[in-house]
């Protein structure tokens, strides 16, 4: 069974543009893809590993613009899946480290190109990757709703630790 990441879960602005897939437009309209979802989040939220499992990134998430950025791999389908938390304030927890569904891996933020946001476009950037560091793009990603299987647009579901 999968938890959510943090206890309130809801969709940033409530907007499809805050979900996975070619959902967002470049200034001349083309179709530009977002990668995960968008949560809303005040800076200081506590987020959770979704699974058992072991910390296979903690740190810098480099020049993609994911700030602080933890990933954690946990099985699914018979198969190794991992969850990237980015956009974080602090991290608490090591490269290497083993973890139990609903630990605590750090406190959201506003790092990375999510600095500066404030109001209802404080997040935590959420994705569901097939590989540890995909590139651009969404190759090597799949949406988060295959294996939470419900989307909260404008109502948070609630999943206490």
């Amino acid at each position: 069974m999968i938890r959510w990441p943090l206890v309130s879960n809801v969709i940033r602005r409530g907007s499809s543009s805050n979900t996975f897939g070619p959902v967002r437009r470049d200034a001349d309209g083309s179709p530009r893809n977002h990668q995960g979802w968008d949560f809303f989040a005040p800076i200081g939220t506590p987020c959770f590993a979704i699974a058992d499992g072991r910390i296979e990134f903690a740190g810098d998430g480099g020049v993609q613009g994911y700030g602080l950025l933890v990933v954690h791999s946990f099985e699914w389908n018979s198969g190794t899946l991992f969850a990237a938390f980015a956009h974080l304030n602090r991290i608490d927890v090591t490269q290497g480290a083993v973890v139990s569904k609903g630990q605590q891996l750090g406190l959201t933020g506003d790092s990375g190109n999510a600095r500066g946001m404030t109001g209802a476009d404080l997040q935590l950037h959420f994705e569901i990757r097939t590989i540890v560091r995909p590139g651009k793009g969404l190759a090597g990603r799949i949406s988060p709703l295959e294996i939470f299987e419900q989307l909260p647009m404008k109502t948070p579901i609630i999943d206490p630790v």
